[in-house]
């Protein structure tokens, strides 16, 4: 059985990161391409049987789009990228967190 060392490991661990890290901007990018044409089917029955919906919470960007650019494909792609990248500091921030618990 062969040792594999910790800097190997660690290696693996940040290649695993950045992979993770690009396919997560594709998917954005790609989901805001093709889904940016889409139509909200739960958005249009909801209007269909009339109901209206509460906010609990107002959004930074309701919808998200950026006020001022509606109609801009690219500036959602960025908000995209931009909220992926939040999720990830936000998610590395709570396991070194929890890591110094143990």
């Amino acid at each position: 059985m062969t040792k594999i060392s910790k800097s190997t490991i660690q290696n693996l661990n940040r290649r695993t990161v950045i992979t993770g890290l690009v396919l997560a901007v594709i998917f954005v990018i790609v989901g805001n391409l093709v889904f940016s044409y889409a139509l909200e089917t739960l958005d249009v029955q909801a209007e269909l049987l009339e109901l209206a919906a509460e906010n609990l919470l107002s959004a930074p960007f309701p919808e998200y789009i950026i006020p001022g650019l509606e109609e801009n494909v690219w500036a959602s792609i960025l908000l995209g990228i931009v909220a992926t990248f939040v999720i990830f500091a936000v998610t590395l921030l709570v396991a070194g967190l929890l890591r110094k618990k143990e």
